[in-house]
């Protein structure tokens, strides 16, 4: 759905902003108006050139200073007026009065050769034009009205240059699709002020139809068509890509995620790349969550498992003894020997239990900040504690975190019966030695499983390494058992340390 609407956006966002910028009517009009104007100051100087080529005395309407100065500037520009969004379109223009005053002989002299230039010029510009004297009389036949009461004639005759939207004529017949520019319901006026030595001494009154939207698009069919079906195709394209790059993706990690819900084992590999490294990453580390979860789960079952057989033994013996304590005949002797075994079992049992519970803590904790060695070395009575390594050697591991590992090693040398614990550190891998019996190479392999212990009979919960392990994955760090000849020997890989 979500491919589908960015692909009609694609389509309809050319065709939009072509309708909303260069199709209005607003800009067809300002377009007119400017033509309109250039048209117009090429009229006026050709009919000043002519007015001034013949003598008489001045007339026209004077201009104010600030006419003077913008007149008589090496440039002034005129710019469109019209806006049709902010304009009225005026009726259509009226016919004029009638005058009885006798025109000017240099207005009667130039009007010829005037009309004969804006006869060959229709020809191209397809304007409509009308010379009006300094009065607002037209020029174009004889007997012809004024049109002096019109808006933008007064404009022009006080100096300025005037504009304005009027409709076409009620009898206008609209004409065949080739002539769709003719089927605008308005046109544009437009009057410029002809001025010698700064008097207004005539007007040239222009109009024309302006292009419409209907017309432009037939002008243009041709390379809309190509626009359009170019961007049809482009927008297909697109969407096939889209299509490959996120939609095949998204709904393989849907079906990922769902059988991860539904408590089985995802594929191995839910995402191909598709093009796209983001989603690529997000496959593996969707894999990676499952994969997390999926041990995580295993290891709470085999937790629960061995938390249910490590504490069978001493409840059935806390059962046996008690059933044994009921009995009246029973001697001080046995009686108190029979507590005692309570008691270390309870003891037993809460010890495992205090384990399992900081195992499962820390392995939600995040790693510290790196701390000293010499401050994390144990402190037990027993092993002598050997550091080979310099006073201020740094561990990527935080101080807490440290003297709980080597704490945790320590005792397992003391249990058995090591004299010499030995810490050293070098290329990122701290190194954990002692003299004491040892591990057999079979016992070496499973030696950090929790709940895996050689000293049963001793109160050993097989707990320590594993909580040792459960700090160290907080760091990215290993914990691997290695051969000695004597005594035991472990290193932990800081595999992140920078």
């Amino acid at each position: 759905m979500v491919i589908a609407v960015v692909c009609a956006a694609l389509v309809s966002v050319p065709l939009l902003a072509l309708l909303a910028v260069r199709l209005t009517s607003n800009q067809f009009v300002r377009e007119t108006e400017q033509s309109l104007i250039q048209q117009g100051a090429i009229y006026a100087e050709i009919y000043a050139e002519a007015f001034t080529a013949l003598d008489g005395p001045l007339i026209g309407t004077a201009l104010d200073d600030d006419q003077k100065k913008h007149w008589n500037a090496n440039l002034h520009p005129a710019r469109a007026q019209l806006n049709v969004r902010r304009e009225t379109v005026a009726p259509p223009r009226p016919d004029g009065e009638p005058v009885t005053d006798a025109l000017d002989q240099r207005h009667a002299d130039i009007i010829g050769p005037l009309l004969e230039i804006a006869r060959r010029s229709q020809r191209t510009t397809l304007a409509g034009v009308v010379f009006l004297d300094h009065t607002g009389r037209e020029l174009n036949a004889d007997g012809a009205p004024s049109l002096a009461t019109v808006t933008e004639v007064q404009t022009a005759l006080n100096g300025d240059i005037g504009a304005k939207l009027r409709a076409r004529d009620d009898d206008y017949e609209p004409h065949a699709f080739s002539s769709l520019s003719r089927d605008t319901g308005f046109r544009v006026f437009l009057t410029y002020p002809v001025i010698v030595q700064d008097r207004v001494i005539g007007v040239v009154y222009l109009s024309r139809t302006p292009l419409n939207l209907g017309k432009f698009l037939f002008q243009e069919r041709y390379a809309l068509l190509t626009m359009l079906v170019s961007t049809v195709i482009g927008a297909t394209l697109i969407g096939l890509l889209l299509l490959r790059l996120i939609s095949r993706p998204v709904h393989a990690l849907r079906d990922a995620s769902r059988t991860i819900a539904a408590d089985q084992q995802p594929a191995a590999n839910p995402v191909l790349h598709y093009g796209l490294r983001e989603l690529a990453d997000l496959g593996d580390s969707v894999s990676t969550m499952a994969e997390t979860l999926s041990r995580r789960s295993q290891e709470i079952s085999t937790y629960t498992d061995h938390v249910t057989h490590e504490l069978k033994s001493p409840v059935t013996a806390v059962i046996g003894a008690a059933e044994l304590l009921q009995d009246e005949a029973l001697n001080p002797k046995d009686r108190a020997k029979l507590l005692g075994n309570i008691e270390t079992q309870v003891r037993r049992m809460n010890r495992l239990l205090s384990r399992l519970r900081d195992m499962t803590r820390l392995r939600s904790t995040q790693g510290g900040k790196p701390g000293q060695l010499v401050q994390m070395l144990p402190q037990l009575d027993g092993p002598e504690v050997v550091m080979d390594a310099a006073p201020e050697t740094t561990l990527p591991l935080s101080v807490e975190h440290g003297q709980m590992i080597l704490h945790h090693m320590a005792q397992n040398s003391l249990a058995h019966g090591a004299q010499v614990f030995r810490v050293e550190y070098a290329d990122n891998v701290l190194r954990v030695s002692d003299d004491g019996d040892g591990i057999t190479e079979n016992d070496s392999k499973r030696v950090t499983e929790p709940f895996f212990t050689t000293r049963r009979d001793q109160g050993g919960t097989g707990m320590g390494l594993s909580i040792v392990v459960a700090v160290l994955d907080s760091y990215g760090a290993t914990l691997d058992c290695l051969p000695s000849a004597q005594g035991a020997v472990f290193e932990i890989r800081f595999r992140n340390a920078g």
